[in-house]
């Protein structure tokens, strides 16, 4: 977990970077950089994390409604089974999903942070 926080960080604040470059008005963030950013961010944690996400859905749900039952807990031997059941593209079931949830909440996340920690230095005059 820790260090996909560092990952989600990095991108955030590289794609801010980047989009002040494109945007080129000097120290003036806008609200549509930071909220930009924080959708890439959002969105790249989603994709990176949606296999992990699957094999814990899974484990929630075996033996119910049908679904598989798992000679194990192990990560691996679940992994193992989707692949074997539905090949690489079964880890990442339903990755477009949730990238699309995640990527407006990591953006009005990141931009309310920005906007708080904004008013904040103007408020102590720094």
């Amino acid at each position: 977990m820790h260090l996909l926080l560092r990952f989600i960080f990095a991108t955030y604040e590289a794609a801010k970077r980047g989009l002040m470059m494109e945007v080129s008005r000097g120290d003036d963030e806008s609200l549509l950089v930071h909220a930009t950013a924080g959708a890439a961010a959002g969105a790249l944690a989603a994709a990176v994390t949606t296999p992990l996400d699957v094999v814990k859905t899974q484990l929630q749900c075996q033996g119910v409604c049908g679904c598989d039952r798992f000679s194990s807990s192990s990560m691996r031997d679940v992994i193992e089974a989707i692949v074997k059941r539905d090949g690489y593209g079964g880890v990442m079931r339903g990755w477009i999903p949730r990238m699309l949830f995640h990527a407006p909440a990591a953006a009005i996340c990141w931009s309310t942070y920005e906007a708080v920690k904004s008013f904040f230095q103007q408020l102590n005059g720094k």
